[in-house]
């Protein structure tokens, strides 16, 4: 029995997270890789990139590694919230809000990152990206990286919820030895 909830355990763990992580993060094929320079009011901005229509599905994903003073409270990690706004020749989408936060105060150079935008229709054009904080950040960044990856694969859900169950049952059944 210990074998089979180990075995469920792994599975569950090859099949929900690290599949979902290779999904989000891994497929398809890095279009570019850009810098972010800093802008007034402690915002970020990339340098134009262009997209055509043939690189759908596109995913956009931000990087960055931050740093904090260690002598926090362990009860209050920080976390600092964004607004991403992605402009197509000059003209701004809905912009995005996603924050960014330390797991655990033990760590205070954290690494981030964060699929901001999948667009399985692309219209083709100039683009670059805005990222503004909503508040006085807590966590301090000295780049941030944009990378724009085509034909992105999304997870497949039915794949990612086996996984859990195949999780789920594997934690149960080491319980209850």
């Amino acid at each position: 029995m210990k074998t089979l909830s180990l075995l469920l355990l792994v599975a569950g763990l090859l099949l929900a997270p690290a599949y979902w992580i290779y999904s989000k993060f891994y497929t398809g094929e890095q279009a570019a890789l850009l810098a972010l320079g800093r802008i007034d009011g402690g915002g970020w901005r990339s340098p134009v990139f262009r997209v055509e229509s043939d690189m759908a599905p596109l995913g956009l994903i931000l990087s960055t590694q931050g740093s904090f003073a260690p002598n926090m409270h362990e009860s209050d990690p920080p976390a600092d919230r964004y607004v991403a706004t992605l402009y197509r020749d000059g003209v701004a989408a809905q912009p995005l809000t996603f924050t960014l936060s330390a797991k655990n105060i033990s760590e205070s150079n954290p690494v981030f990152k964060e699929h901001l935008v999948l667009m399985n229709k692309v219209t083709a054009g100039e683009y670059h990206l805005e990222v503004m904080p909503m508040t006085e950040p807590r966590i301090h960044h000295d780049r941030m990286l944009l990378e724009v990856r085509r034909n992105l694969s999304e997870p497949d859900n039915r794949v990612v919820i086996t996984g859990i169950v195949l999780l789920v049952l594997g934690i149960l059944g080491l319980v209850a030895l």
